[in-house]
C-alpha cells in the first residue's frame, strides 16, 4: 500500500496522499474472469472462486471495475472535449470583445450621426428663414431701382424730346419735294430720329444704369453667398454666351409717325384769313386790357383813376376800330366772287383814302414777291422738318410714359433673371442638404439595428460562457 501510494503520490505525481487511498486497490482480475465465464455457461458465480473471501474480493473488483470506467471516461471526456471547450470560451470572449466594440461604436456613430443632423437642421432653417429674409429685401431693392428707372429715362426722353429739332436739323439727306423722294426721305428720316434717340438716351443713362445694375446684383450675390457651401460661393450668374445687359429704348418712330403728312403748298404769312385771326387776337388782347385797366387792384389812388378812364377811353375806341375792322374783313373773305372785294375797297376807300390803299397794296404785294420767291427747295425742307418736329414731338410725349415702363421692366427682369439664378443656387443647396440628411436617417436606422444585434449577440455569448461554465465544472471539472 505503502509502495503505491509513494509510487503515485511522488514518483507520478498525479495525485494527492488522500486520493491515493482511492487509487489502491487488491483484486484478482483472474478469479473474477473465471466466475463471470462460469456464469455466463449458467453456473453460480461462485463457482470459480480460488479461494475463501470471493465476495469481498468480487465487491472490490467491482468497486475497481466502476472508479476505473469513470476514471477512463473523465480521462477520454477531458482528452476530447478540454479543448475545444477551451477554444469555445476563446471564442466567446473574443466575441463578447468582438460584439462590445461594436455596440460601443455603433452607439457613439448614433450620437455623431444624430449631431450631424442637428446641425443640418439648424442650417437647413437658417437658410429658409434667411432666404424668405433676403427675398423680400430684394423685392423692395428691385422696385426702387425700378422706380428710379422709369424716372430717370422719362426725364432723359422729355429731355431729348424737347432736343427734338437740333436732332432733325443734323439730317442732310437731300432734300426733294416730289412724292416717292419724300417718302424715301421721311423713311430716312424716322430711322435717324430712332438711332439718334436711342443713341442719346444710352449715352446719357447706359452707364449710371449699368453701373446700378452691376452693384445690385453683386450685393445679391453678397448676400446671397452666406447662405451656400463653401466651395459653392464662387457664383458666376452671367451666361458667357449672352452680351452684356444693356436697355433697349424702343421707340418705333417709322410706326409711330407713319400718319405724318407734310403741307407743303406755299402760305402767303400776311393772307386775308391769317389777317383776320391776328385782328381778332389783336381785339381780344384789346378787351382783356380793358378788364385790367378797370380793376380795382389797378387803381389805388383817385388821381391814378382819371389817368386809367382816359386810356379805357382810348382802348374801348381802339377796340371798336379793330372789331369793326375784323368784321368787315371777314364778311369780305367769307363773301364769294368779286363783290366782297368790291365790299372791301369800297370801305378802305372812305376809310383811309386811295393814296394809302396803293401804298398798303404795294407792300402787301412786295411782301407776297418775297416770300413767294424765297419759297425754295431748302424753305421746304425747313418747313417740313418743322411740321415733323411738332408731329413727332406730340406723339413722342405720348409714349414716355410706355417707354419708360419698358426699360424699367427691362431692368426688373434682369436683376429678377439674377436673384432667380441664385435662389436656384441655395435651393440646390438645400436639396443637397435635405438629401444628406435622408442619408443620415438611413444610417442612422442601420447603426439602430446593428446596435440591437450587437447587444443580442453580446447577450448569447454571455449565455454561452455560462453554458461553457456548466460544462466544466460538470464534466471537466476545470474552472475558470
Amino acid at each position: 500500500m505503502e509502495r503505491a501510494t509513494d509510487f503515485l503520490v511522488k514518483e507520478l505525481k498525479v495525485c494527492t496522499p488522500e486520493e491515493a487511498v482511492s487509487r489502491v486497490f487488491f483484486i484478482s482480475a483472474k478469479e473474477v474472469l473465471q466466475a463471470r465465464v462460469k456464469e455466463r455457461s449458467g453456473f453460480p458465480l461462485n463457482s470459480g472462486a480460488l479461494a475463501d473471501g470471493f465476495g469481498a474480493r468480487y465487491l472490490e473488483f467491482e468497486d475497481f471495475e466502476r472508479k476505473f470506467e469513470e476514471c477512463i471516461s473523465k480521462s477520454a471526456i477531458k482528452t476530447k472535449f478540454l479543448n475545444h471547450s477551451q477554444q469555445g470560451k476563446h471564442l466567446v470572449k473574443e466575441m463578447l470583445k468582438i460584439m462590445e466594440t461594436i455596440h460601443n461604436r455603433s452607439q457613439e456613430q448614433t450620437h455623431l450621426k444624430m449631431c450631424q443632423k442637428k446641425e443640418f437642421q439648424e442650417k437647413l432653417n437658417f437658410i429658409e428663414q434667411q432666404l424668405i429674409s433676403i427675398t423680400n429685401q430684394m423685392k423692395m431693392k428691385i422696385h426702387q431701382m425700378v422706380d428710379d428707372v422709369e424716372d430717370k429715362v422719362s426725364k432723359a426722353l422729355n429731355d431729348e424730346i424737347r432736343r427734338l429739332s437740333v436732332l432733325v436739323d443734323e439730317f442732310n439727306l437731300p432734300f426733294h419735294p416730289e412724292a416717292l423722294v419724300l417718302n424715301v426721305y421721311k423713311k430716312e428720316l424716322h430711322s435717324h430720329v430712332e438711332a439718334g434717340l436711342g443713341s442719346n438716351l444710352r449715352a446719357r443713362l447706359s452707364t449710371a444704369l449699368a453701373m446700378n445694375i452691376d452693384q445690385s446684383q453683386r450685393e445679391m450675390i453678397d448676400k446671397m453667398s452666406t447662405l451656400l457651401p463653401e466651395d459653392k460661393r464662387n457664383i458666376n450668374v452671367t451666361n458667357p454666351k449672352r452680351e452684356p445687359f444693356e436697355v433697349l429704348y424702343r421707340l418705333h418712330c417709322d410706326n409711330l409717325c407713319g400718319d405724318f403728312h407734310e403741307q407743303l403748298e406755299f402760305k402767303f404769312s400776311w393772307g386775308l384769313s391769317k389777317l383776320v385771326t391776328r385782328v381778332s387776337s389783336l381785339a381780344n388782347w384789346s378787351r382783356n386790357q380793358s378788364r385790367v385797366l378797370i380793376s380795382p387792384s389797378h387803381n389805388p389812388s383817385t388821381s391814378a383813376v382819371d389817368g386809367s378812364f382816359n386810356n379805357f377811353d382810348q382802348s374801348l375806341a381802339v377796340e371798336k376800330n379793330l372789331s369793326m375792322i375784323s368784321r368787315v374783313v371777314a364778311a369780305s373773305v367769307g363773301t364769294q366772287g368779286t363783290v366782297g372785294g368790291l365790299v372791301l375797297a369800297g370801305f378802305m376807300l372812305k376809310t383811309v383814302g386811295w393814296r394809302l390803299i396803293i401804298a398798303a397794296g404795294s407792300i402787301y404785294g412786295v411782301l407776297y414777291l418775297y416770300e413767294r420767291l424765297s419759297w425754295t427747295t431748302k424753305a421746304k425742307e425747313r418747313e417740313f422738318k418743322r411740321q415733323y418736329v411738332d408731329h413727332a414731338t406730340a406723339k413722342l410725349r405720348l409714349i414716355v410714359d410706355l417707354t419708360s415702363a419698358n426699360c424699367s421692366h427691362q431692368v426688373q427682369q434682369e436683376l429678377s433673371t439674377t436673384f432667380a439664378r441664385l435662389c436656384q443656387l441655395v435651393d440646390e443647396s438645400a436639396s443637397d442638404l435635405n438629401d444628406e440628411m435622408k442619408n443620415l436617417d438611413r444610417e442612422l436606422s442601420m447603426l439602430t439595428k446593428s446596435t440591437e444585434i450587437a447587444k443580442v449577440l453580446r447577450n448569447k455569448a454571455d449565455l454561452l460562457k455560462v453554458e461553457l461554465k456548466q460544462f466544466d465544472d460538470t464534466f471537466l471539472s476545470v474552472k475558470n
